[in-house]
């Protein structure tokens, strides 16, 4: 801290200077002046937490210092030094806010105390002043975000047929949504950002909406045309809402489109819905900018600015994820990386001939590979008592996009393929911790004996080749895949035989056998007897 002791008489100054100890209190530095005006200068300049001045002194007296300083230096603490026991003197320190009122000659501990009680007034009001500034720092912070979502809010209340009324928050923080009657509201995907933008801020999302926002509002705001606002119920949309003018809402979207490709070197996507009555309508002007994104050609980036037509929109095509489907799950069942590239490839190549993608399209195939994904893994893990949780891909992928601006089929291919050789590897790799894979087709067979399985179905279904199968059971259980189905389903009909209450038939049919005679021949190789036989035996 600093101070400044104002007296017309030298030795005055300097006994003040010495009474005290400056350091212990906190003071590192202290001046002196020799009347009021010099006292001003100084104060100026140096900006002290503390003034002493004298009352009586040529050109400006003190009173009229601490009356300077109630415009110049509010936060200075003042304390006067006077030779007069005056009650006007008195009252004028009161009135300007003087810490103490002390008489010459000097008594230091009073005059230690003064300045004592000076420092710790100074260091709460500092303290005072550090704790506001922080408050509205967060205040600054948090309010943009809270604009944000009384604007989503009321995105989804138009939905409910809800309107914002007099004395409501939107109204009270929007003013000027009051007097508006009509709009045209527009949005920004952040699905399908430039390159040059999406790599940039690859690792700060809360960085890339802070400065499409602050362009899109640096347009709109003071031209008193719109607000731009973060969507909170879609976590990749940022929504202008454009009002009163709907005919000029076209040009402020050029507008903020040439300020994003100035700033951020990369242009952006927009859908904008036709004039629409606000706030009644809004939720309908969301859908209509929504559709206009969706149902864009990505393929076909000469356009930036999409505008709704409410004519028939061009059908989604026709080619469906699941014409392949069936080869890319025995890819990925076979644990093979290049058999999963060349399947894709497959894939890629009917699609490479669509002369129109959307992002809808986009969406259903993203959809049909998510439903397929958990067919598969439930299908590979049905034998064991828990499935393993392998994560599905979010609906909400960023599309990627070429220099052009343009729907990269390669790179959605490459991030494709590669996302299905990491499935496909997490797979071979829990089932390969489980069990090898003879005990897993012994189980199998184990879990279904009434069916008709054949070496055929098996091999299919583990992706193994049969005369390997065939091998390596053998050396596993010294049987036959033939002989195991049939010594197991013989061990399930002996249970059965025990209730006289079923037919042979039945037995035969409940353990795999449509033909009983043929049922009757496996049970005697087995146990050396027939069925009625083994029956009767444990009847007696």
């Amino acid at each position: 801290m600093k101070a400044l002791i104002v007296d017309d008489e030298r030795h005055v100054r300097k006994s003040i200077h010495k009474l005290i100890d400056w350091e212990a209190l906190g003071y590192e530095e202290i001046f002196e002046a020799e009347n009021g005006s010099d006292a001003e200068k100084i104060i100026l300049e140096q900006q002290p937490q503390l003034v002493i001045t004298d009352i009586m002194m040529p050109k400006t007296t003190g009173i009229e210092l601490m009356e300077w300083m109630e415009t110049n230096a509010a936060d200075c603490k003042k304390i006067v030094i006077s030779g007069y026991n005056d009650f006007e003197f008195v009252r004028h320190t009161v009135k300007y806010g003087g810490i103490d009122y002390l008489l010459k000659p000097i008594d230091r501990n009073q005059l230690q105390q003064a300045v004592g009680k000076a420092a710790a007034s100074w260091n709460e009001t500092k303290r005072e002043r550090l704790q506001l500034q922080t408050k509205n720092m967060e205040v600054n912070e948090l309010k943009p975000m809270y604009r944000d979502k009384l604007l989503s809010r009321l995105l989804m209340d138009s939905a409910s047929g809800l309107a914002p009324v007099p004395g409501e928050s939107y109204l009270r923080e929007f003013p000027e949504l009051a007097g508006i009657r009509s709009c045209r509201l527009a949005i920004l995907d952040l699905k399908t950002l430039h390159p040059t933008i999406r790599d940039k801020y690859a690792a700060d999302s809360d960085l890339l909406f802070f400065s499409l926002l602050n362009i899109c509002n640096d347009f709109l705001q003071p031209a008193k045309q719109g607000t731009a606002f973060r969507h909170w119920n879609n976590p990749f949309e940022i929504v202008l809402l454009i009002w009163d003018a709907p005919d000029q809402a076209l040009k402020w979207l050029r507008k903020v489109l040439h300020g994003i490709d100035r700033y951020l070197k990369g242009p952006v996507e927009f859908g904008i819905s036709l004039a629409s009555a606000f706030p009644t309508e809004i939720h309908k002007a969301y859908l209509q900018a929504q559709e206009a994104l969706i149902r864009r050609n990505l393929l076909d980036p000469a356009s930036h600015i999409h505008e709704y037509h409410p004519s028939t929109p061009k059908p989604i095509g026709t080619l469906r994820f699941g014409k392949v489907e069936e080869r890319i799950r025995l890819a990925i069942r076979s644990g093979n990386p290049d058999l999963i590239r060349s399947t894709i490839s497959a894939w890629f190549h009917l699609v490479s001939a669509m002369d129109h993608i959307t992002m809808e399209q986009l969406k259903m195939w993203w959809e049909q590979l998510n439903a397929a994904k958990t067919s598969w893994v439930e299908e590979f893990f049905h034998e064991y008592d828990a499935v393993p949780r392998i994560p599905v891909e979010n609906n909400h992928f960023v599309v990627p996009l070429d220099e052009e601006g343009k729907l990269s089929l390669s790179a959605l291919q490459e991030q494709l393929t590669s996302h299905l050789i990491e499935l496909s590897q997490i797979l071979v790799s829990l089932q390969t911790n489980k069990s090898n894979p003879m005990r897993e087709i012994a189980r199998y067979i184990e879990m279904n004996y009434k069916e008709d399985i054949t070496l055929h179905d098996i091999s299919a279904k583990f992706h193994l080749n049969r005369e390997y199968i065939s091998r390596k059971f053998k050396h596993e259980f010294q049987e036959t895949i033939v002989d195991f189905v049939n010594r197991n389903r013989v061990e399930k009909a002996k249970m059965l035989l025990l209730s006289p209450h079923l037919k042979i038939a039945q037995i035969a049919q409940m353990v795999g056998y449509q033909d009983e005679k043929y049922f009757s021949r496996v049970f005697k190789k087995w146990e050396n007897m027939t069925p009625n036989e083994y029956r009767k035996l444990q009847s007696t």
